[in-house]
């Protein structure tokens, strides 16, 4: 990592996939280079819709930072084929919902188009939503050497997860893979002990690498009151043009890796989308950044143009990508029968019981858990 912070972030090759429009790019590192980011994925899933980010990005002191926009933003969904204009809902800075009950359709044209408060207009490329194949099967193999550890020194075990499916015949498909991943747990919070014996309300949940590096004091972990599951999502992107498979059968697709954290078992959704040319490229060059230098975490995702373009200054490069999709989604139990070995720590850390003042957290539902119990959880 600290090779990509020196004075340029270090360029891949430019690869230009069915579309000339995405392509890396020299960012330089310094505070006068504030990037424009977009990120966002409007798929046709009524419960569970993305969000759209669109946010600043620049590098202070060797470090990625984000940066808000100013609040008066007004995004936009254009369909290109009824010509009907559908506002996004800015629930916080950057962060925009479409209204409830908003739905794209198959076969139709849309566009992303927002304005900023300095007058600056920005749209996206016109892209069709494809209809996507269901997934026919799921199925898991546990591996003991599956996942390369942080370190790079030793394999680490995982239950794999596999997906069979059929791709559509004479159409041309590009798919992209999420997942989540939904882990029981029975602690909720990690603070530092006199911080919080001293005043509960400072109490924050700290980074396992902030634990022995910041804090010099102990640490202590406090169970959940009732039910708590963590959602874990994907950390590698997982691309796939049908371009030498058109039609044919697609059986043994690898979509994660899920770590041994217990010996009872866990929920994952299988989440499969046919995206654009424009939106594949991007991902595919964003996979293989990750895939060299050791997860997305590590790439440099700033260093990608999209299919994003100022109207008003064409020089701007805006830097992420806007798409639509149609998704099929699959759960799956992962019974962990077969599993064995060392079992990786979920907190990353060894487990600190505070004695002295005993305490339950409430299990308080975000993006990244939840106290309900998940649709397909089998115990």
């Amino acid at each position: 990592m600290k090779a990509l912070v020196q004075n340029h972030l270090i360029i891949f090759s430019c690869m230009i996939l069915f579309c000339g429009c995405i392509e890396p790019y020299e960012l330089s590192l310094n505070t006068k280079n504030k990037r424009l980011v977009v990120e966002g994925l409007l798929t046709d899933d009524l419960q569970n819709p993305d969000t759209l980010k669109i946010q600043y990005s620049a590098y202070y002191e060797g470090f990625l930072r984000t940066e808000p926009l100013d609040k008066q933003v007004e995004a936009f969904i254009i369909n290109i084929t009824s010509e009907e204009k559908t506002q996004l809902t800015q629930y916080q800075t950057g962060k925009f919902l479409p209204p409830t009950g908003f739905k794209v359709k198959p076969f139709e044209k849309y566009l992303l188009r927002f304005s900023l408060s300095d007058g600056q207009q920005y749209e996206s490329t016109i892209e069709q939503l494809t209809p996507t194949p269901p997934i026919l099967k799921i199925y898991e193999k546990f591996n003991p050497n599956s996942r390369l550890s942080e370190d790079g020194k030793t394999f680490l075990s995982a239950n794999e997860v596999f997906i069979d499916f059929k791709d559509t015949p004479n159409q041309k498909n590009f798919y992209l893979w999420r997942y989540i991943h939904f882990e029981k747990i029975a602690y909720c919070i990690t603070c530092n002990g006199a911080l919080y014996n001293t005043s509960k309300k400072i109490c924050v949940d700290l980074p396992a690498e902030l634990l022995a590096s910041v804090y010099t004091d102990p640490y202590y972990d406090y169970r959940c009151l009732g039910d708590c599951y963590d959602l874990i999502r994907e950390k590698q992107v997982n691309v796939f043009s049908d371009v030498l498979s058109d039609g044919g059968s697609i059986d043994g697709r690898l979509i994660s890796k899920i770590p041994y954290f217990h010996t009872y078992g866990c929920l994952i959704e299988v989440q499969q989308m046919c995206i654009s040319p424009e939106v594949f490229s991007f991902y595919k060059i964003l996979e293989q950044q990750s895939q060299q230098s050791g997860g997305l975490a590590d790439a440099p995702p700033a260093a990608i143009v999209g299919n994003i373009r100022n109207i008003t200054n064409p020089n701007e490069k805006v830097v992420g990508c806007f798409g639509f999709a149609n998704i099929q989604k699959k759960r799956f139990w992962i019974d962990r029968k077969g599993a064995s070995g060392d079992l990786e720590l979920i907190l990353g850390h060894p487990i600190i019981i505070e004695v002295r003042e005993p305490h339950l957290v409430q299990c308080k539902k975000s993006a990244t858990r939840t106290p309900l119990k998940p649709e397909g959880w089998q115990f």
